[in-house]
């Protein structure tokens, strides 16, 4: 028989064991020997650490020669000048939440977000990429195991994006592993030291809503009022012992907003100290930030109208001895869809309010370091005097209150990043643009340019008080329905 029949003959006989394929070499990158994407990142980088060409540094151009890089096999080239040009010293901080989600971005395509887990972090905070940064967590989190840190970034998600594909599967699958019908006090960013929320408890958690310095607000269901409500746990670091005076602070704030009654501040509905819980009267219809953010500027007649609502509150506050010192787009809310006839704003977040000592005299947090008054509030929306660390007085709330009415006749903040941050303020910069009041009467949009003027004086006295300014506002309302605008 020859030799290759019987080799076959055998082979098919005995069968032939086949041997497990080599795994692949890893293909190495190829070597860049100073192409131009590689050159010209390297000059820019050099001229930002000199101070120059900040403003290209997320520029088009920038990650066009990143992408370029990517493109032509160097991956791990592109993700490490990501890197460099976030060291770049003074960057500003749009241009470094740019350049993280680019990196964190190509750090996942790479497998390798176990580095951009920092940037992931830094990006919760940023309006724009918090969405996707908190999936990319939850996902990280998910495939390291671990469930808890899983779902608190999912949870994040859904208070942003009730549609984000894929996450309420993921959250109802994860729930239903550990055996819970909701978010659990153990599973919120507020600690898992709270009680009486999940199981059979009063108050059912659904969904996160926001969070902040004191705590974290949920919406949740009244199980005995059959009703949304919203409810806000504190932080744990409150209820430590050294933190007691923190904790009854806030509690006092509480019990001294529900006192308030009235329909221009959000409604404090129950509270419970042991349980380190706060119920609020819900705010369906979202801020006015989101308002602003979705819909734009707002019509001057609608705009006037919300801002007496807020100097109404304001006032109501101020002749109790309460500056609330945080007055913002963000801290106003609506009961249901803020263009809904009669629906009005509401003052809500007095965490950081300044409260009355026990004579109700303004002024009793006076002898406390003024590093610690600095930090109070927004900056953005703070008095030059707020700023300073000087004692809080209600003219801080009316600076506050012409701001948030600039951005809602103009849909944006008064002055840009570098002025807030540095302090200084140009002395025409708070003039309403030509278009804003297109068509309006001249003496109506001169009145409206004056009383925004005379609210963020310079000085202090020449402010109106909180009474006067709700009269200006109430009589310019007056005029725009006279003048026959209509919204």
């Amino acid at each position: 028989m020859p030799a290759t029949i019987a080799a076959g003959f055998f082979s098919r006989l005995f069968g032939k064991k086949k041997l497990p394929a080599p795994a692949p070499e890893p293909q190495p990158e190829p070597a860049v020997l100073r192409n131009e994407d590689d050159t010209w990142l390297e000059q820019l980088v050099v001229a930002c650490g000199d101070g120059k060409r900040l403003d290209e540094l997320a520029g088009a151009d920038t990650l066009a020669h990143v992408d370029n890089l990517w493109a032509s096999g160097h991956e791990r080239l592109a993700t490490e000048w990501l890197e460099k040009l976030l060291a770049v010293p003074d960057a500003a901080e749009e241009a470094v939440a740019t350049l993280r989600a680019k990196l964190v971005e190509r750090l996942d395509q790479r497998r390798e977000l176990e580095r951009g887990l920092v940037h992931l972090e830094a990006l919760t905070t940023s309006a724009p990429h918090a969405v996707r940064a908190h999936y990319l967590l939850a996902e990280h989190h998910r495939k390291q195991g671990d469930d808890v840190l899983a779902m608190r970034h999912y949870e994040a998600v859904l208070a942003r994006d009730l549609d984000y594909p894929n996450v309420r599967a993921r959250v109802d699958r994860l729930r239903a592993a550990r055996g819970l019908a909701a978010p659990s006090a153990g599973e919120t960013v507020a600690g898992a030291d709270l009680v009486g929320i999940a199981g059979g408890a009063r108050y059912r958690l659904v969904r996160e809503l926001g969070r902040g310095a004191t705590g974290v607000v949920y919406l949740a269901r009244d199980a005995e009022l059959e009703r949304d409500v919203a409810v806000k746990l504190l932080h744990p670091h409150l209820a430590a012992a050294q933190q007691q005076d923190a904790l009854s602070r806030f509690f006092h704030e509480a019990r001294v907003m529900a006192s308030l009654r009235h329909p221009n501040i959000v409604a404090v509905l129950d509270l419970e100290e042991k349980a380190r819980r706060i119920v609020l009267e819900l705010a369906a219809g979202g801020t006015l930030r989101e308002t602003l953010r979705d819909r734009g500027p707002r019509p001057l007649r609608r705009a006037l109208e919300r801002h007496g609502q807020l100097l109404t509150a304001l006032a109501a506050a101020h002749r109790r001895g309460i500056v609330h010192r945080d007055v913002k787009p963000g801290n106003l809310m609506f009961r249901r869809d803020a263009d809904t006839a009669g629906v009005e704003i509401m003052l809500g977040d007095f965490g950081v309010a300044h409260l009355p000592d026990a004579s109700g005299a303004i002024g009793a947090e006076a002898a406390r370091s003024r590093r610690a008054a600095e930090a109070i509030g927004t900056l953005a929306y703070m008095s030059p005097e707020q700023r300073r660390g000087e004692p809080p007085r209600p003219s801080d709330d009316v600076w506050a209150a012409a701001v948030v009415l600039f951005e809602m006749l103009t849909g944006r903040h008064p002055w840009s990043r570098e002025v807030i941050l540095g302090g200084a303020r140009p002395p025409d910069d708070f003039r309403l643009p030509e278009a804003t009041l297109a068509g309006v009467p001249p003496a109506l949009a001169a009145g409206v340019q004056a009383h925004l003027d005379a609210m963020v004086a310079r000085e202090v006295a020449a402010r109106p008080t909180t009474e006067a300014a709700l009269a200006t506002a109430a009589a310019l309302r007056a005029d725009a329905i006279g003048a026959g605008i209509l919204s």
